[in-house]
């Protein structure tokens, strides 16, 4: 059906739950549905949500907030914990940059990032500077001492930035619930079929045992699977794999240990034909490999990851995944939208998936409503959600890029890459120039980029992209200014078992 301009869409179904299709109900709910919209969700009860950790970015704290959901109630329901940035171990062959930080940068707490900027371009030059990242940033100094993002004297979190991890089977049954309660049509049954109408819109949907879902808007949440794009989609997907190799995963979760800490950060390992993910969770250690099948076996992966892990690994069934790496062009088309791993798939280095899931749905909201719940920025919408996926896998590509390891063919492949955007080529090409103002070479190529100057300063430095390197004896120290200050928040885990012990009272 064509869409009315001034009024919103009377009936508006979503295919597939997962944390896609319950993160656009929420929404949905909170806009359309207070515009006078019928929100249903058609969701499978033979497709379980896969509860993997996942990590987010900042952007997901803003998700609570304009919720309305308590970040107590959010982390004890879905067993989160908190994240302040990622360590990338084992990305170099270099003994001093065998490891780095990237940190999220607090807004209260960006006294010293001048410094480090100063820093960098000094050693870019062949000068004697600290260009360690995590030297310089509130978030490295809490991740480094394990502590949650709350000091013992205040509870105020809001000049902080910092993000999460939880395990999502938690988070959809999390959003579910807040959605019945709102009032959302949910229905359990397969789609068995989707009907356009004469015009080439999607009609209804047919269902297994609940007979047909009529619609005047849909979203589609199905997955690869593209139960609902498939049908209006002009023309095959862009694939990402000649800039990304990494196409599979196997996952397995371990038991939290009994003692010591969590670390409050994700942990990004590169093995020999990938990277490793370890993120801790409340109830469990989530770990995962991303590797590409043209250079490894299914069955080497799996047994890599397991010596990677050690004896806790041992005996626990682990989850092949195969990943579909790239987006469509159109991720409004028609009366159709597509969120989550419908309309595309960045592998999960850097934790963006639940980011652009959030982004295109709050865009969408936006222009849909801007535009009198027509499709008047249906085109506009669709060239910024393209833009958002293809700026991405810029930042995503550098760190393979920028590699330097030599012990696998796979490693000597990323870095010889030569598949990459003019924008990657113009930020590596200022950053080696030594006369060149990186600065103003980064701003004006990335300003429009979800990664902020820092963290192209973060990646460069961190993974050693140094030309002319002084003697590592001959460098100063310089010690996070923020040490004592974070001495003084209180610790990840205690912290964790606090939110933990209100909810355990509750359930008895």
């Amino acid at each position: 059906m064509m869409l009315s301009n001034g009024i919103p869409p009377r009936r508006v179904v979503i295919a597939g739950g997962g944390s896609a299709g319950w993160m656009t109900a929420i929404i949905f709910l909170h806009s359309l549905g207070r515009a006078g919209s019928r929100i249903t969700l058609v969701e499978s009860p033979d497709i379980p949500t896969i509860g993997v950790g996942e990590g987010t970015t900042p952007l997901f704290k803003r998700f609570l907030k304009f919720l309305g959901i308590s970040e107590q109630e959010f982390m004890g329901a879905c067993k989160a914990t908190f994240k302040h940035g990622i360590e990338f171990p084992g990305w170099t062959g270099r003994e001093e940059f065998v490891s780095y930080f990237h940190p999220f940068a607090s807004p209260a707490y960006r006294q010293f990032e001048q410094q480090f900027f100063a820093n960098c371009d000094q050693r870019r030059k062949g000068g004697r500077a600290d260009t360690n990242p995590a030297s310089f940033f509130f978030n490295a100094e809490l991740a480094r001492q394990c502590k949650a993002p709350v000091s013992a004297q205040s509870h105020g979190t809001e000049n902080m930035d910092y993000a999460y991890h939880f395990d999502t089977a938690f988070l959809a049954e999390f959003l579910k619930q807040k959605c019945i309660a709102g009032g959302i049509n949910y229905v359990v049954d397969n789609i068995t079929d989707v009907a356009l109408d004469a015009n080439g819109d999607l009609d209804y949907l047919v269902t297994s045992g609940n007979g047909n879902l009529d619609g005047d808007f849909f979203v589609d949440c199905t997955g690869f699977r593209r139960m609902l794009m498939s049908r209006v989609m002009d023309s095959e997907p862009v694939s990402y794999e000649p800039r990304l190799f990494n196409n599979s995963a196997v996952v397995i979760r371990t038991p939290v240990p009994e003692d010591g800490d969590l670390p409050p950060y994700t942990e990004s390992t590169a093995l020999n034909c990938g990277w490793a993910w370890r993120i801790p969770l409340m109830n469990k250690i989530s770990w995962g490999y991303v590797y590409s099948a043209n250079y490894t076996s299914r069955e080497d992966a799996e047994r890599e990851l397991r010596e990677h892990i050690g004896e806790d690994a041992a005996e626990i069934e682990p989850l092949h995944i195969k990943l579909q790496v790239g987006r469509i062009t159109e991720h409004w088309k028609r009366n159709c939208l597509a969120v989550g791993l419908s309309q595309g798939f960045i592998e999960p280095l850097e934790a963006t998936a639940l980011g652009l899931t959030q982004f295109t749905i709050n865009r969408f909201v936006t222009y849909f409503s801007r535009g009198g719940f027509g499709a008047t920025y249906r085109t506009h919408f669709n060239d910024i959600i393209n833009e958002a996926f293809d700026r991405t896998i810029d930042y995503i590509q550098m760190h393979y890029k920028l590699n330097t390891r030599d012990d696998t063919q796979y490693w000597r492949d990323c870095r010889a890459n030569e598949n990459m955007t003019a924008t990657m080529r113009a930020i590596i090409e200022a950053w080696d120039d030594e006369s060149a103002d990186f600065i103003s070479v980064l701003k004006d190529e990335v300003h429009r980029s979800s990664y902020a100057p820092y963290s192209w300063y973060c990646i460069l430095s961190g993974m050693g992209r140094y030309g002319r390197d002084p003697d590592r004896r001959d460098l100063p120290d310089f010690a996070n200014p923020y040490r004592e200050e974070v001495s003084g928040y209180l610790g990840h885990r205690r912290y964790l078992e606090g939110l933990q012990s209100p909810l355990q009272e509750a359930a008895g």
